[in-house]
């Protein structure tokens, strides 16, 4: 193992170390392609899920440990691996989870509150139409529930997981729109969910947003005790960027809380976020936009528009925050934003006002970041880039 350690004493103390661990993956060739400077080739898709001794698990895809990128056909070879994470000394030690032939990438996971874990991703072993998406779930040791291989839907894809109460729902793309999008490769067609009981028994497959008339994928998914917030972005013709679109799902009654709507335009491709603040029982939803700069919208369980802040620095791609809930009644919420600064939210039930922004020495990678809070002030966030994990630590001075 390579460790590189850079220690900074500006008003904040930050620490960066990149981790090239060996481990094995999956040698076998992979549906998906492309170009090698992709760093999605590399790996893609992480998320720290809690568990309830106050433990983490890491879990990402990866082309190994350290990653080798894609094959000399062009094909994609990513395992899923995991990691238990003590907040008291983080140390990340990769073990495979799912190590299949092809691609298991990217992979979402999500915790309920029985401490089931639901792992999902988009996957080109034994596909009929070249990519399902497909999940399976455990116990919060990681010992199997229902096992992989599940089928989400065939030909499905980029999809991603939230619990809601004690249920999952996942999120999900379908069919593919050559022409447009990032670098004209092209756009998904349709969005779909699925919910599922917390074992992984299949409750309902519903219809998000479907038909020719729109061009709609990478889809999102957050959840509170009872409701699902979606989000996803929709193709705008003769455009470089997006329409952000949401939707409020209630999964118990199967009933749409607020219908799909439009939220933001003029969006950076893939470069949006959601989350579920739930000691102010709130909503987040932040982006960058393509002209430059970001946003945050906080919305109500119902998906009402609580408040607004279209003045903040644009968030990286693929990245999701550190949260934090402060004694005063609001959280903290830091985001990674472009191309190597942390940006500090206070958001209450009725506000978004951006604290602070904070330099690293380190370029945030676009294909997957996630942080936790380990203390009052102590922060730990993991990148995803070509060369391997990096850990970020950030200690807040008061």
């Amino acid at each position: 193992m390579n460790l590189n350690k850079t220690l900074l004493t500006i008003p904040t103390l930050i620490t960066i170390l990149t981790l090239l661990l060996s481990c094995n993956s999956s040698n076998n060739d992979s549906d998906s392609t492309a170009d090698q400077n992709d760093p999605r080739s590399y790996q893609h898709g992480v998320d720290f899920i809690k568990r309830s001794d106050g433990s983490y698990v890491l879990v990402w895809s990866s082309s190994g440990n350290p990653p080798i990128g894609e094959n000399s056909k062009g094909d994609w070879l990513h395992d899923v691996f995991y990691s238990t994470i003590d907040p008291k000394h983080p140390l990340i030690t990769p073990e495979a989870l799912i190590s299949f032939p092809n691609a298991q990438e990217p992979v979402s996971a999500a915790i309920n509150p029985n401490g089931h874990i639901m792992i999902t991703m988009e996957d080109s072993w034994r596909a009929q139409n070249e990519l399902s998406q497909t999940y399976a779930v455990y116990d919060e040791n990681l010992n199997p529930i229902k096992p992989y291989q599940n089928k989400v839907f065939e030909g499905g894809h980029s999809g991603h997981v939230s619990s809601v109460g004690n249920n999952f729902v996942v999120f999900y793309s379908e069919g593919w729109v050559d022409g447009g999008g990032v670098d004209n490769l092209g756009s998904g067609d349709d969005v779909l969910l699925s919910v599922y009981d917390s074992d992984g028994e299949l409750i309902e497959i519903k219809d998000v947003a479907m038909g020719d008339a729109d061009r709609d994928w990478w889809p999102l998914v957050t959840g509170s005790n009872r409701h699902a917030l979606l989000a996803w972005q929709r193709f705008v013709e003769g455009k470089t960027s997006s329409i952000l679109m949401f939707a409020v799902y209630n999964p118990l009654t199967n009933e749409w809380v607020k219908a799909a709507s439009e939220i933001a335009e003029g969006v950076k491709y893939y470069t949006y976020d959601i989350e579920y603040l739930d000691t102010i029982d709130r909503f987040l939803v932040s982006g960058s936009y393509e002209n430059g700069g970001g946003f945050s919208f906080l919305l109500s369980q119902e998906g009402g528009i609580i408040s607004k802040n279209i003045a903040l620095p644009p968030i990286v791609r693929e990245a999701q925050p550190a949260l934090k809930n402060v004694d005063n009644g609001t959280v903290k919420v830091v985001y990674p934003t472009m191309p190597n600064q942390l940006a500090v939210l206070s958001v209450s039930r009725s506000s978004i006002t951006l604290e602070d922004v904070i330099s690293v020495e380190q370029d945030w990678s676009t294909a997957g970041v996630d942080g936790v809070f380990l203390r009052d002030n102590s922060m730990y966030f993991v990148s995803l880039l070509p060369t391997g994990l990096t850990e970020v630590y950030v200690d807040l001075n008061d």
